[in-house]
């Protein structure tokens, strides 16, 4: 299955997708940055401040989609149930794809970020209640940047348009964010989210408004402007 990807980098991977889907993942990316410079987070727990590498990881978290049918992706109608669980199966192509980008020494990523950018793909679905998927499996036992990019996913997820919806508010994003702390999220990571509503909705209404060539470009800016 993956053989037809042989040779590509993960970048070129990415830019398979349909449009609104290489989108997301800058988005995403963006936000993920975002969110960790408002963690608390210590040297400690993440030392080598490895936690700096969890927007690039999220970048790459929908890298499975490649494996799903563009007429899914792109389906204005509902999906039928065979549908919907192949989608639900791009988790797992994502990590068994960088798995073998990873064997074949093609997937541009360094060493250092796989690890993180595996978990972020594989695990971003799962819910901090258990209830989410491939696994089910539930609060700390998900990895910490598959929490992070979780909120961030569905956030950016509910705000741009896509081939099934229109974007939905951010005030209407946010509310969702909320009813989910302590089910789909970390309550913890989306207290932190929600405090920043201000900036996280600034941050939108200026992404929103780039071509994707040019957010690709601008995404530098507003992931280090911090250091600025």
């Amino acid at each position: 299955m993956y053989k037809i990807f042989q040779g590509l980098t993960a970048e070129e991977m990415i830019r398979k997708l349909p449009e609104d889907q290489i989108r997301h993942c800058v988005n995403v990316e963006i936000l993920v940055g975002k969110l960790v410079e408002w963690l608390p987070i210590s040297k400690e727990t993440f030392p080598n401040h490895i936690y700096l590498n969890f927007s690039r990881a999220a970048y790459y978290h929908d890298i499975g989609k490649v494996c799903v049918p563009d007429y899914i992706l792109n389906k204005i109608d509902a999906l039928t149930w065979e549908e919907y669980d192949i989608v639900r199966r791009h988790p797992v192509y994502g990590e068994e794809l960088l798995n073998f980008c990873m064997k074949n020494g093609s997937s541009g990523i360094p060493p250092c970020l796989l690890p993180l950018t595996k978990q972020a793909a594989l695990y971003h679905h799962e819910w901090w209640n258990g209830k989410g998927y491939p696994f089910g499996i539930r609060e700390r036992k998900i990895p910490y940047v598959a929490r992070v990019t979780s909120i961030c996913d569905a956030y950016d997820a509910m705000v741009s348009n896509r081939p099934y919806h229109r974007a939905y508010s951010h005030e209407y994003a946010c509310e969702e964010v909320r009813r989910g702390a302590g089910t789909q999220f970390d309550p913890a990571l989306a207290k932190v989210f929600l405090e920043h509503e201000t900036e996280i909705s600034h941050i939108v209404g200026e992404i929103c408004t780039y071509s994707t060539d040019k957010l690709i470009i601008e995404k530098k800016r507003l992931l280090y402007s911090r250091q600025n």
